[in-house]
């Protein structure tokens, strides 16, 4: 567990209240105001919305374009200006709990947990990734990842949701475990909309030809996404691993290979590639949707990433380049057994990564019964259906709090087969 100093654990305690009465002081005021017919689309681990929250508002959009929509979309920062930006953000977060129907979230979002939610109003969690790789909230515990004590003492993290939506029941266990919530309470029969980008065609096609000649990809060149996890105890202070020898890659691979570097959102600093690697490392960082960039790529190359379950869909190999996964392990932890049954191989050094790369013979045996395990639907229409059983009814005033969701199979003529895959207006709250 680790170590805080008495004064910096006074500190946090004063900081955790305060935030909690920021919130109830706006939350409570403005339930005096009448209930909207409005979405909310909250993250608190990035400065803009993607991934689930952009398919959902993408396809309500299309369908209903008069239904107000906003997006919250902030993270931590330290300092004063990040004390300042928090206030602000908890005021902003505690009238829009206060006023909207529907609220949907996609990672941890702490004003949610510090209030008495209004009856007609639902709250939903889409999580920001598929499946249950690393061990997360309650399952950690007092590990040095886990939960700030100065904020679990004091509140409930992970409460309030009345759906949570998973892609699979093997990943609704884990969420159960992680959230401290019923299994009763998940949904995973509507399937994942972040999904739904690799799965369309003929989107599939386009998107894959548009990003190759974005990011200038010969049509000659495998394409390896490179998507490692950050690490750190905290995600204010995430940072990019650095085990990998880049060079060593490059000369074995790049007459027919290159490098998409994509560091993990939470890391704040930009990539440093030296001049010799820039024509086999392509920056894509900084791309929204790292979905898209899959489609762009040929391998997977993750060590902890959740990006393994979405690759899957693709049945292109993925490789695991992991030479701390002992120690990793030890502290972060996994919901399965890491080497027997992940979808790929694993490589402790980078000479030995090389050399099965630069075979060109990739395995992709594991891919189908990972990906059967871990979906239960993936079929492209994924956003649809959420929209059509969780935000419309929600916005009309049905399935609100504590509602149980169904986990019966899609609709006749949905076209979704089980374990199958074949003018708004927005707020960024924040600091940029």
């Amino acid at each position: 567990m680790q170590l805080v100093q008495p004064s910096r654990q006074r500190l946090m305690v004063l900081l955790v209240v305060g935030r909690i009465w920021l919130v109830r002081f706006a939350y409570y005021l403005c339930r005096l105001l009448p209930l909207r017919r409005r979405l909310v689309l909250a993250t608190a681990h990035h400065d803009h919305i993607s991934g689930n929250l952009v398919a959902i508002r993408d396809e309500l959009a299309r369908r209903q374009p008069a239904i107000e929509v906003v997006e919250l979309a902030y993270r931590s920062t330290r300092g004063l200006r990040g004390a300042i930006s928090g206030a602000l953000n908890s005021l902003l977060a505690g009238y829009y709990l206060a006023t909207s129907r529907v609220f949907v979230v996609d990672d941890y979002f702490f004003p949610l947990y510090v209030v008495r939610r209004r009856r007609g109003t639902l709250a939903v969690q889409v999580w920001h990734a598929c499946g249950a790789f690393k061990r997360f909230g309650h399952s950690i515990g007092d590990r040095s990842f886990g939960a700030n004590p100065a904020l679990t003492k004091r509140v409930r993290i992970h409460t309030n949701y009345d759906v949570c939506v998973a892609s699979s029941e093997a990943a609704a266990q884990a969420y159960a475990e992680a959230f401290d919530v019923p299994l009763e309470r998940f949904l995973w029969s509507v399937g994942v909309p972040r999904t739904d980008v690799l799965l369309r065609e003929p989107d599939v096609g386009r998107t894959r030809d548009r990003l190759r000649r974005a990011y200038d990809i010969p049509p000659d060149r495998r394409a390896i996404l490179y998507a490692p996890t950050f690490r750190g105890d905290r995600t204010y202070a995430a940072q990019h691993p650095t085990q990998l020898d880049l060079r060593l890659l490059r000369d074995a691979l790049h007459e027919d290979h290159l490098v998409l570097l994509r560091m993990h959102p939470f890391v704040r600093s930009r990539a440093r590639i030296e001049a010799d690697l820039a024509e086999f490392i392509i920056d894509v960082s900084d791309h929204p949707e790292i979905n898209e960039l899959m489609l762009a790529s040929d391998v997977l190359l993750t060590d902890y990433s959740s990006v393994i379950f979405e690759f899957a869909l693709l049945r292109r190999p993925i490789v695991f380049f992991a030479p701390d996964h002992e120690a990793y392990e030890r502290e972060r932890g996994f919901y399965f057994d890491y080497r027997e049954e992940g979808p790929g191989p694993v490589f402790t050094t980078s000479a030995e990564l090389a050399a099965y790369l630069r075979s060109g013979t990739l395995a992709t045996d594991r891919l189908e019964a990972f990906a059967r395990r871990w979906f239960s639907v993936a079929d492209g229409r994924a956003a649809e259906r959420f929209v059509d059983r969780l935000v419309m009814p929600g916005l009309d005033g049905h399935g609100g709090v504590r509602s149980k969701p169904e986990n019966e199979g899609p609709s006749p003529g949905s076209g979704a087969r089980s374990g199958r895959w074949p003018g708004r207006r927005t707020h960024q709250g924040g600091a940029r």
